[in-house]
C-alpha cells in the first residue's frame, strides 16, 4: 500500500526495518514460489509458517498472503521492533502470533500441531558473511544456517518441512552446497529486482517429503 494509507491505518516503521531485507516485489515473489511448492505436497496438509527473525513481518506477511489458510508464528528479539510490529500486524488484521525473544528459547514452546507441514523462513543476520567476491557464506550467517535447521529439526523432526532460505545470486559455492546437501529435496531460485550480479534469492530444501511432480 502507498504511504499515506499504512500511515492512515496507524502503521509505523522503525529506524531499523526503514531498511526492509525482504522487500515487497521479493516477498511477493517468494510468497508465490513457496505456494507453488506446496500445492504439490502429498496429502495436502495444514500449513504452519514460521520466521525465527521476524523484524517487520514482511517476509512472513507475504509468504501467508499466498496461503490463505496458514497462520504464521514469528520470534522478535527486539523489544522497540517488537512492539512496532506487534501493532502493524494488528492493523493488517494477519494471521501472525508474533513472540517476543530468541527462538531457540522459545520454538517449542510456541509451535504449530503435529499434523502441520511447516515453512521455516530462514533469513538470519549476515553480519560479515557477505564478501563481494567470494560471495554470501551461509556456514557464516548470524546464527549459521545449518545450526538454525538442527534446532528446527529438534522441534519438527517428526513432521515434514520446506526451508525457505534467503541468498543472493553469487554465495560461496562450498557453504551453498553443504545446506542443499542436507535436504531431500532442493532448488535455488534467484530473482531480477537488484543490480546484476546481487540479484535476491531464496534457497528452497525440504526434509521428509518430496514435491511431488506437477500436471
Amino acid at each position: 500500500m502507498p504511504p499515506k494509507e499504512w500511515w492512515g491505518r496507524g502503521m509505523r516503521i522503525l529506524a531499523r526495518s526503514c531498511i526492509e531485507a525482504v522487500k515487497d516485489p521479493f516477498g511477493d515473489a517468494i510468497g508465490r514460489d513457496v505456494a507453488k511448492v506446496v500445492a504439490r505436497a502429498p496429502g495436502r496438509p495444514a500449513i504452519g509458517v514460521v520466521d525465527p527473525f521476524a523484524g517487520s513481518c514482511n517476509g512472513l506477511h507475504a509468504i501467508l498472503r499466498h496461503l490463505p489458510a496458514a497462520k504464521g508464528i514469528g520470534f522478535e528479539i527486539e523489544q522497540a521492533l517488537f512492539d512496532v510490529t506487534t501493532r502493524n500486524v494488528a492493523r493488517l488484521n494477519a494471521s501472525i502470533d508474533l513472540m517476543l525473544g530468541s527462538y531457540k528459547d522459545h520454538l517449542a514452546s510456541r509451535r504449530h500441531p503435529h499434523n502441520h507441514l511447516i515453512i521455516a523462513f530462514l533469513a538470519p543476520m549476515w553480519g560479515d558473511a557477505f564478501h563481494p567476491v567470494t560471495g554470501l557464506r551461509l556456514d557464516r550467517t548470524k546464527p549459521p544456517i545449518l545450526e538454525i535447521v538442527r534446532d528446527f529439526e529438534k522441534v519438527y523432526g517428526s513432521q515434514p518441512v520446506l526451508y525457505v532460505t534467503q541468498v543472493l545470486s553469487l554465495n560461496e559455492p562450498a557453504a551453498l552446497k553443504a545446506v542443499e546437501s542436507a535436504f531431500d529435496w532442493t532448488e535455488l531460485r534467484v530473482y531480477n529486482f537488484d543490480v546484476p550480479g546481487l540479484q535476491s534469492g531464496i534457497v528452497l530444501g525440504t526434509r521428509r517429503w518430496s514435491p511431488q511432480a506437477g500436471p
